[in-house]
């Protein structure tokens, strides 16, 4: 799994993301005649990057790949420069995720699994506006076979994907299975507390930040503690850990003008040579 953090203060928009990758192999059918999956996980993966031109930059969470190919190396080998001064932004984003969708659909059209479990990620992807005056983003989902858009993070806010309970749990004061536990005890329906918590006059941590006055170094130094919190919390507590390894930062920024910064949380290496 992972954890993926975006934050969109005035004038940027931070991604940051661990480095524990979790794959699923299809190797064939169970007795019922359903897909068997294998799973995965490596501890190296780099989960944000930036398409050829520099334009547009990426963040995936969930599974890796489309198809035989892993999206992050696909969205980086895709010049996207026609997205910087376009008015059609949105259909940009539409067709590069048609596009994604289609080399994913040429692998699982060769398997007998049925198009509905066909595994994809999420990928969150920004680029600037069209006049450059602030960054946009969109959350691609890739499960299925038919892929889904939507525009977020319209202005200064927090998105979390992957595995994010305990992080959730400290932004916003409580944590969905928490709140789900709650609705069942007292025989009532879960959104009814959900709405209720949006109207209390308590401020939640995530309601105290000022992100719009956050300067970027802060806002990456957030990311960044976000994630390391899931982390963490992901090594202390019982079973196999969803997340971990260092913490990939990359960051649209839109002033002086807008440029994509990169901030590795690991570089290759030699694995006997001292780092």
């Amino acid at each position: 799994m992972t954890i993926a953090v975006a934050i969109r203060t005035a004038s940027a928009l931070v991604f940051a993301a661990d480095s524990k990758l979790t794959t699923l192999g299809y190797i064939g059918l169970e007795e019922d005649g359903k897909p068997r999956f294998v799973e995965q996980t490596f501890d190296n993966a780099t989960k944000v990057v930036h398409d050829i031109s520099e334009t547009l930059m990426a963040m995936v969470a969930g599974a890796a790949n489309i198809g035989n190919t892993q999206a992050t190396d696909y969205i980086s080998k895709t010049n996207l420069e026609s997205m910087r001064y376009s008015t059609k932004q949105e259909e940009e984003v539409e067709k590069l995720a048609r596009n994604m969708m289609e080399e994913k659909r040429q692998y699982w059209e060769t398997t007998k699994v049925p198009p509905d479990q066909w595994p994809g990620p999420t990928v969150f992807v920004a680029a600037p506006s069209s006049d450059g005056r602030v960054p946009r983003a969109w959350r691609i989902l890739l499960d299925g076979q038919h892929p889904r858009v939507s525009e977020v993070l319209d202005s200064p806010d927090i998105r979390l994907e992957g595995s994010y309970d305990e992080t959730l749990g400290l932004l916003f004061g409580y944590e969905p299975k928490v709140v789900e536990g709650i609705a069942k005890e007292l025989g009532i329906e879960e959104k009814r507390i959900w709405e209720a918590a949006k109207k209390m006059p308590v401020l939640r941590p995530i309601d105290k930040l000022n992100l719009s006055a956050m300067p970027l170094q802060d806002a990456i130094d957030l990311a960044v503690f976000l994630a390391k919190v899931q982390v963490q919390m992901d090594r202390f507590l019982p079973g196999p850990p969803a997340c971990g390894g260092p913490i990939d930062v990359m960051v649209l920024r839109m002033a002086p003008r807008p440029s994509i910064l990169v901030y590795p949380g690991k570089t290759l290496h030699h694995p006997d040579s001292q780092r």
